[in-house]
């Protein structure tokens, strides 16, 4: 006796329930993926922020200051944030690229000039404002970031905010200088201009719309891309001296901004 087949009805129902269970079943492990990357990203930064503090012991301040520096990891570049605090990341190969320097949710660079190289491989940026300077001297260190991430991979250490004083005496801190660009807004899908459609901040916001920051006591935390303000740069309005909210209708690009210390 020949056994029933499924008939073309069954066999769609059969297929529905398949697409519908593939459809609940796929956000979610996008999104136990997704908050691995962001878990081992914090990892990461936690090392980095540890290595900020043992540098900070064995040397009374935290690095220099320093402007964006072209693939910092290489014997040419000038002393730089990550490239001295290699050293206390284990990082025990000079030709190789530092893995905690790497957030595994980041791509490379799509331009050639800034992708990583085999020894220059990050996507941290430096806040200028507090490098140089003793943690003593910061007023609430755990508030203050030191280090957040960025949108790509690339060879480049960038530094947010920037100083506009790009002076020698000013990164020695012998001139007083302010800064800009405490954040930015970029292209959502391919991060190439501001004030789009589909603005977006353009650092931090790689976990979920949020990103993992170093603050300058060495600890590591998540924040929402818009849960931030100037202070949390140590930064304030020349004008009230007071910390600036976030704007999301305006990149801090064309604004200046005094070190609150």
């Amino acid at each position: 006796m020949l056994k029933k087949g499924f008939t073309l009805i069954e066999l769609l129902v059969v297929i529905a329930v398949i697409a519908l269970l593939m459809g609940i079943i796929m956000p979610a492990l996008n999104m136990a993926r997704d908050q691995g990357r962001r878990a081992s990203c914090m990892s990461n930064m936690r090392q980095v922020g540890l290595a900020l503090m043992m540098y900070q012991d064995e040397y009374e301040k935290t690095p220099p200051k320093t402007q964006a520096v072209y693939d910092y990891a290489s014997p040419a570049a000038r002393d730089n944030v990550l490239k001295l605090l290699r050293p206390f990341v284990a990082a025990e190969d000079p030709d190789r690229a530092t893995p905690v320097y790497a957030c595994p949710a980041l791509k490379p660079n799509p331009n050639p000039a800034y992708a990583p190289s085999r020894v220059s491989r990050t996507g941290y940026l430096v806040n200028s404002v507090v490098m140089g300077r003793r943690v003593a001297v910061i007023p609430s260190p755990g508030r203050v970031i030191a280090m957040q991430e960025g949108w790509s991979l690339s060879n480049h250490l960038w530094v947010q905010p920037e100083p506009n004083n790009r002076s020698a005496a000013a990164l020695a801190g012998l001139e007083p200088t302010r800064y800009q660009e405490w954040h930015m807004f970029a292209n959502q899908s391919d991060h190439s201009s501001w004030f789009t459609k589909e603005r977006r901040e353009q650092t931090s916001n790689v976990h979920n719309d949020g990103g993992n920051f170093i603050f300058s006591d060495g600890h590591a935390d998540y924040k929402k891309y818009w849960d931030r303000g100037s202070g949390d740069y140590g930064l304030v309005d020349p004008a009230t001296k007071t910390s600036v909210p976030y704007e999301p209708t305006r990149a801090s690009t064309t604004r200046s901004f005094d070190p609150a210390f």
